[in-house]
């Protein structure tokens, strides 16, 4: 493996330990807490990311394959259906969702050349980044919601996301 695709990997590993020692600590209580999202408690945070991550590797194959969103498309909305999707799952059940995404990740990961890691496209979140920094996002997606649950659960922030790799665009 390459030494960008290390560093993604690394970079992914270190994000999951994180989001996993969180969810972990998950109880009846806590899965209920409020948080910074007004919409969402702990759980509903959880269940959002259980689904992110199989949402960016489909954007990673979009990128690939050079096309577009779909015409009228809301992350906002896509967002809460995932949410809604899972309302009735438990966090044992979020995190063997977690584990499933990672190994397709890995899978993919694996599976892409050197130059493919460069290709451009438009995240669903409007922004440009390239098939590594959809990777990178992937991570600091993680950490970021992970230490959204963590302060509403009253824990300390362990880490903090740096978007720098997500947002870098080759030659830049």
């Amino acid at each position: 493996m390459n030494d960008r695709k290390t560093h993604i990997r690394q970079k992914m590993e270190a994000a999951r330990v994180l989001l996993v020692d969180v969810a972990s600590q998950i109880d009846d209580g806590t899965a209920v807490a409020s948080t910074e999202n007004p919409n969402w408690r702990v759980r509903d945070i959880l269940a959002h990311v259980s689904a992110a991550e199989a949402g960016l590797l489909a954007t990673v194959q979009r990128f690939l394959a050079g096309t577009e969103l779909p015409p009228g498309f809301s992350l906002d909305y896509w967002n809460q259906r995932q949410v809604e999707k899972r309302a009735e799952a438990g966090v044992a059940d979020l995190l063997a969702a977690l584990a499933d995404s990672r190994s397709q990740a890995w899978a993919l990961l694996d599976s892409l050349r050197e130059s493919d890691l460069d290709v451009v496209g438009v995240h669903p979140a409007g922004f440009r980044t390239t098939v590594a920094g959809l990777f990178y996002t992937i991570a600091n997606h993680e950490i970021d919601h992970g230490n959204e649950m963590r302060r509403a659960m009253g824990l300390p922030v362990k880490v903090t996301a740096d978007w720098k790799l997500a947002l870098q665009m080759e030659g830049e």
